[in-house]
């Protein structure tokens, strides 16, 4: 790897990790869906609704013990907004894991693929950025 190489690497390696991270938060919202134990801070993070009035008028009312609403995995994906994408979503997360991946192998020299290669990894890390500001306005939020 030379000097030139390295932004690429560097770039690669935070998508890596911005993926790892936002997987293992998502993941235990999902969880906490399926166990039937979701709290309005899971929902805002996977459906990007963040007005506590929009989502009781969109999922009900939570239940008065605990405070969870009651909806399922359909029930969520069904309203899921761009901004909950935004916040995660396994599939663009996955997508940027394998450009990052990718990157990382060193056969793209071989086969020529450095420009589109590239122009991919700009669009994975701004779709990990954005996620990440938009994360910000959820955290500033609760």
């Amino acid at each position: 790897m030379s000097i030139a190489d390295f932004p690429q690497f560097a770039a690669a390696c935070a998508i890596l990790f911005s993926v790892a991270i936002r997987w293992l938060r998502s993941g235990a919202s999902w969880e906490a869906v399926d166990q039937g134990s979701a709290t309005a801070n899971e929902l805002r993070e996977l459906t990007g609704i963040l007005d506590y009035d929009k989502l009781q008028e969109t999922f009900g009312p939570p239940r008065l013990e605990d405070g969870a609403f009651r909806v399922t995995r359909h029930d969520v994906l069904r309203e899921r907004t761009g901004l909950g994408y935004l916040f995660g979503d396994r599939y663009l997360d996955g997508a940027s894991a394998l450009i990052a991946i990718a990157t990382l192998l060193p056969l793209w020299p071989t086969w020529s693929t450095r420009w589109w290669l590239d122009t991919l990894l700009a669009f994975a890390c701004i779709y990990q950025a954005a996620g990440w500001a938009a994360s910000a306005r959820l955290f500033r939020q609760k």
